[in-house]
């Protein structure tokens, strides 16, 4: 079931980042913008709290988020907040490879959650990372754990959704290349083309729906700068921060195993979580929110009620 975005209620943003890089002079760095939208602005300041989602990619654009905030979904009671990393969508694109990585993309999401707060006195928030979004909000939470981050009051993280979201980077892609040889195997008596054997492999493990849903298509037609976070293995928490209630949700059939999300629980249950909850959604795959878009809504409407 694919839903196109219904929602009047609708904002712009940008702001200007002030994070530097290293090495380069400061006059020679030029201004990056980083380009958001609210859906439903005028809900921001009530009792249910704004979701702030992070997309994943790298660079692909918030676009094919758009759909969960379809008027018809349960989270149609409270603001949500998208945005466009560095490098995609409506946001600068620098081409130097030094402004990317995940720390660097953990530290602009500080920025735009200390932005909202100013612009839009937001002092508590839920945080839903998708994919590589997922290790992004991870990273800027443990940073902001730390007190690593240089602003006294930041507004409050209520709960973190860890959707489709893994903990090991080369782990997952192990596990991609696992599922496609698999999927190799069952079809290569019937002489499947290398063309038709991808299709297979992302209708079976990355979108189950009959046709690409188009806020999906157009974004990965419109990929931004190309930058690697194939590196990344997140790093445990200290066990005396404290963290939000976690929801840990993915696909049945998503590349992301059960094997690239069981860690989460090492990681983040030693810290002062009150709650680590996992759902895994049947007939999904890696875009729940666009396979089965109610229920996937239905849960974290749940979990974040749940937690205010």
């Amino acid at each position: 079931m694919a839903l196109a975005c219904s929602v009047r209620d609708y904002k712009l943003g940008t702001f200007l980042l002030q994070r530097k890089i290293t090495g380069i002079a400061s006059n020679s760095q030029p201004p990056l913008r980083i380009a958001y939208r609210i859906f439903r602005p005028s809900l921001m300041r009530t009792q249910k709290a704004p979701l702030v989602l992070i997309h994943g990619g790298p660079s692909l654009a918030s676009e094919y988020l758009d759909p969960i905030s379809d008027e018809s979904l349960s989270l149609k009671d409270r603001s949500l907040v998208l945005y466009d990393q560095l490098g995609c969508g409506w946001s600068s694109i620098p081409q130097e490879d030094e402004w990317y990585g995940i720390e660097n993309m953990a530290v602009d999401l500080t920025e735009l959650l200390c932005h909202l707060q100013k612009q839009y006195k937001m002092e508590k928030y839920h945080l839903c990372g998708h994919s590589l979004g997922g290790a992004i909000g991870y990273e800027a939470l443990r940073i902001q754990s730390l007190g690593n981050v240089g602003v006294e009051n930041m507004p409050r993280c209520l709960s973190f959704i860890l959707s489709n979201a893994s903990t090991n980077f080369i782990l997952s892609d192990s596990e991609r290349c696992r599922l496609y040889d698999q999927l190799q195997g069952q079809q290569s008596s019937g002489r499947v083309s290398s063309k038709d054997l991808r299709e297979n492999f992302f209708r079976a493990h990355i979108c189950r729906t009959t046709e690409i849903p188009p806020a999906l298509k157009s974004a990965l037609t419109r990929r931004g700068k190309v930058w690697s976070a194939n590196d990344f293995v997140a790093v445990p928490l200290d066990t005396d921060v404290r963290f939000p209630p976690v929801l840990i949700i993915r696909g049945e059939h998503d590349f992301i195993t059960e094997t690239c999300t069981s860690a989460w629980n090492d990681l983040i249950g030693k810290s002062g979580a009150r709650t680590i909850q996992k759902v895994v959604m049947s007939e999904c795959a890696h875009y729940p929110h666009l396979e089965h878009p109610m229920e996937y809504a239905r849960e974290i409407h749940c979990f974040c009620s749940l937690a205010e």
